[in-house]
């Protein structure tokens, strides 16, 4: 990437959540669909409740049988509202002893970090750095853990964060993630696409108002996200190198249509008390279920817990493997 275009998307990136003020706020169509499908599965696979609990687990498990201090990581921290609630969550698991580095781009959310860790009371075990990940080289065998919060699909040099990532852990540690996995900029993969097209024709209108963009979207536009900014610039890759680079020791693989309907885009369109849209968030979740089942299409969101270890034993769901879930790219775009 030429450096005058690097440039303007990182200015694209940081801008893009400038006046966002809570970077995880969801419709809450998507609260009854995650609360009615996901946990579930996150209960056996990962055997955790929330997001929180996911990434404090993990840093948990990887302090078993280790000395302290424990030094752990978050790449693309933002405003680092997870990471504070972490930390917290870590001290009531007697864990007190520990430091998260958070990286961050933007001064924006460096800012708001900041000021939340102060008011949190975990100034000194939440830092926050500013930070390039493109052109971060930690030191190695440094990291207890590290996780990654929706910041991978942000990302460009994927490669070369993963192999830092992996030098930087300590033989026993580990590297967390939940991130997208789809297609670059977020877009529908060609067999994935076919399906959202055709439950699109017979969506009464009210449903087809994108609230991010505010239009009406009469047909569904496969839009390609990371023509502005990073959003989504290498999704398609994450997943892959994944799997080339750590072995897995949890991993929950989930997506391809229902993300569609629940997102911020059009899940607002939809209200948890009507029974008609609630039915119609169960039909697309039991497709789109049965539908990866079968490997006719490929997820596009995962949790997982990764080593370095390449022979780890891994906890999945059903068949969706990381081997298994990897979308492969001579199958016709």
């Amino acid at each position: 990437m030429e450096a005058r275009s690097y440039d303007t998307k990182v200015q694209q990136q940081i801008d893009q959540y400038r006046d966002v003020e809570n970077m995880h706020e969801l419709p809450a169509i998507f609260h009854y669909w995650s609360n009615k499908y996901l946990r579930p599965k996150l209960n056996v696979v990962l055997g955790v409740d929330t997001i929180v609990d996911f990434y404090a687990e993990a840093f948990r498990r990887a302090t078993i049988n280790q000395e302290g201090p424990y030094r752990f990581a978050s790449l693309g921290a933002g405003e680092c509202s997870l990471e504070i609630q972490i930390a917290l969550r870590l001290r009531e698991l007697c864990i007190s002893d520990f430091v998260i580095d958070c990286f961050e781009l933007s001064p924006v959310l460096i800012e708001r970090a900041l000021t939340g860790a102060r008011e949190a009371g975990v100034v000194n075990q939440v830092q926050i750095a500013a930070i390039d990940l493109n052109q971060w080289s930690p030191a190695a065998g440094h990291y207890n853990g590290i996780m990654a919060s929706h910041s991978l699909h942000h990302l460009v040099e994927l490669e070369e964060i993963f192999a830092n990532c992996r030098k930087s852990l300590k033989s026993t540690g580990i590297f967390a993630t939940n991130d997208m996995i789809g297609r670059n900029g977020h877009m529908r993969w060609p067999e994935v696409l076919k399906w959202v097209e055709g439950i699109w024709r017979f969506l009464p209108d009210r449903f087809k108002l994108n609230r991010q963009l505010n239009c009406f979207d009469a047909d569904f536009v496969n839009r390609d996200c990371s023509t502005e900014s990073f959003e989504g610039v290498r999704t398609q890759d994450i997943l892959p190198l994944l799997v080339e680079q750590f072995g897995f020791t949890h991993f929950l693989a989930y997506g391809g249509l229902i993300d569609i309907f629940v997102d911020r885009g059009y899940g607002h369109n939809f209200e948890t008390k009507d029974a008609k849209d609630t039915a119609l968030i169960d039909f697309i979740e039991t497709l789109n279920s049965s539908l990866l089942a079968k490997g006719l299409i490929k997820p596009t969101m995962m949790f997982a817990v990764m080593t370095p270890n390449l022979t780890a034993n891994c906890r999945y769901d059903d068949n969706l493997s990381p081997v298994f879930s990897v979308r492969k790219l001579n199958v016709k775009a």
